[in-house]
């Protein structure tokens, strides 16, 4: 009796499992997109109506595209058969993104995926990189992603006549700037192999030993020496190293000959793409403005849209920071008087009188308790002042020893900074020139200020100090405040790539303010 209930279960699991199975069979859905009965047009219509698992867009831009394709009752623009060329051709154009500065990781185009979902994502991504390509796709004041935007294709685009990387050179801003920048980057990834190399070198006032035996070893990498070149021709194919990037070729082994080797070609490249999308994102400048880059060492000034004045300038150290800023030149000073900051008094001037107690005198400097109050500096035992008290003031007298210069262009602004004169000329010579605490130092500023002046205008009344005055102010050494007639908008900017229309110009991103934009063009996130 037991054996015989035991059977009878049994054979009832065994009718259930296969029920079910048949069940399940029947119920097991098939994909519309492989459905043999609908037509290409049916798939589009229900793929943008209904959405995929397998089609990485949103919602809304499915309705943008689904209205789209309705124009055109739902035919393919690309997967047809007399769509062959238009299809090869995009699908390259689309494979090059970064030929038009956008990244790799920007891309959700697979032509490997279903041949209506392909076809589906091709029309997305084209969209996508115009909205791109007008707008840029980086958010700059967060370094994120922006949410990628579709937006409507010309249908002249869609044509086998279409030059598809034409059409995408077309797009963006119209400045002149921008399309020389697009021109020229897509020739440079077109031309040059973009290596990852990089090599960590050690400062040589750290490690002398590890430092040059890390030196060689990037070299020897590089292909500028073998293992037999002698210490001699290390340090002379150093020097051409340094040469070559734009740095001051003294054969030593310092920050920025550390960052130059840190940098590759695809880095360099990603930089460039990082500036051709601020480019595509910048505010429209004014007709008269002066622009100082840092990471090119240069000053512009550009008046009633043309180019008037080009000046080196030396720019803060990395540890001392020229910022980034917009403001407007509201006057000049001829023979200014140099407030010096609290920081470099501390640090810099009280250590020099411990030295030596004549230092002031030697330098054309004074002293104040307060504000009128000047301090003897001999009646002060320095050895005894320390760092964080230090109750003075010092003043440094206009002339040709201060710090400032002749001339003084002033701009309000939260971090004290000027553009102004140096006495150390010399400086200028340099190719790298990252030598001050923060302001920046004109080469040949009296020209510069000569030249606003001249230029210094409201309609037909123009500024009481012309050039021939300001010389007599230098030339009789008077200390004058000099306001503009029209305040002049300044920019200080950071752009590690400019261009002109000979080419691209690659510096060093000497204050390394790009590392998160490069860690976001490397990244796997498509926003």
């Amino acid at each position: 009796m037991v054996l015989k209930t035991q059977y009878v279960v049994l054979w009832c699991v065994l009718l259930t499992f296969f029920y079910g199975c048949q069940l399940k069979g029947k119920d097991k859905k098939v994909d519309f997109l492989d459905n043999p009965e609908l037509s290409t047009q049916r798939k589009i219509a229900l793929l943008l109506h209904r959405g995929h698992p397998k089609l990485p867009i949103t919602y809304d831009d499915r309705m943008k595209l689904y209205k789209y394709y309705k124009t055109t009752d739902f035919k393919p623009f690309f997967i047809d058969s007399s769509q062959v060329e238009v299809h090869q051709n995009w699908s390259k154009t689309i494979e090059k993104s970064e030929y038009f500065g956008i990244p790799n990781n920007r891309i959700k185009y697979n032509k490997n995926s279903h041949h209506i979902i392909e076809e589906i994502m091709l029309t997305y991504q084209i969209g996508a990189m115009i909205h791109d390509l007008d707008h840029g796709f980086i958010r700059l004041d967060t370094a994120l992603y922006k949410t990628p935007i579709w937006e409507k294709i010309p249908q002249n685009w869609l044509t086998a006549n279409a030059n598809s990387d034409s059409l995408f050179l077309s797009r963006g801003p119209l400045d002149t700037n921008y399309r020389y920048f697009s021109s020229h980057l897509y020739h440079y990834r077109d031309t040059v192999r973009l290596d990852t190399l990089t090599y960590k070198v050690t400062d040589e006032k750290k490690d002398k030993k590890r430092a040059w035996k890390e030196v060689k070893l990037a070299l020897n990498g590089l292909g500028l020496i073998n293992a037999a070149t002698d210490s001699t021709n290390i340090r002379l194919a150093l020097k051409n190293y340094q040469r070559s990037k734009g740095l001051n070729p003294d054969g030593k082994i310092g920050p920025s000959t550390i960052l130059a080797f840190a940098t590759s070609k695809r880095i360099s490249f990603d930089l460039a793409m990082l500036e051709l999308d601020r480019l595509r994102q910048k505010e429209e400048l004014p007709a008269t403005f002066v622009q100082v880059n840092i990471p090119s060492f240069t000053l512009k000034y550009i008046n009633d849209n043309k180019l008037c004045a080009t000046h080196r300038v030396i720019v803060g150290k990395v540890n001392h920071q020229t910022p980034t800023l917009k403001s407007k030149i509201t006057h000049i000073i001829s023979l200014p008087y140099w407030k010096v900051p609290s920081s470099i008094a501390k640090h810099e001037i009280l250590p020099a009188l411990k030295r030596n107690p004549n230092y002031l005198a030697n330098q054309n400097m004074r002293i104040f308790k307060s504000k009128d109050q000047e301090v003897d500096p001999s009646s002060v035992n320095w050895k005894n002042i320390k760092t964080n008290t230090f109750p003075y003031q010092v003043i440094q007298d206009p002339g040709q020893k201060n710090s400032l210069g002749l001339v003084k262009f002033v701009f309000s602004n939260n971090f004290s900074v000027y553009i102004h004169d140096t006495p150390s000329r010399s400086l200028f010579n340099q190719q790298f020139r990252s030598f001050s605490h923060g302001c920046m130092r004109a080469d040949k500023p009296i020209d510069l200020a000569k030249t606003i002046l001249e230029l210094d205008k409201v309609g037909n009344r123009k500024n009481r100090v012309d050039p021939d005055s300001l010389q007599v102010l230098l030339d009789e050494e008077v200390h004058q405040q000099i306001s503009l007639q029209r305040a002049i908008p300044v920019f200080v900017t950071y752009r590690s790539v400019i261009c002109d229309q000979n080419g691209l110009y690659f510096y060093l991103d000497l204050y390394e303010k790009e590392a998160a934009y490069l860690k976001l063009l490397g990244s796997r996130n498509n926003g």
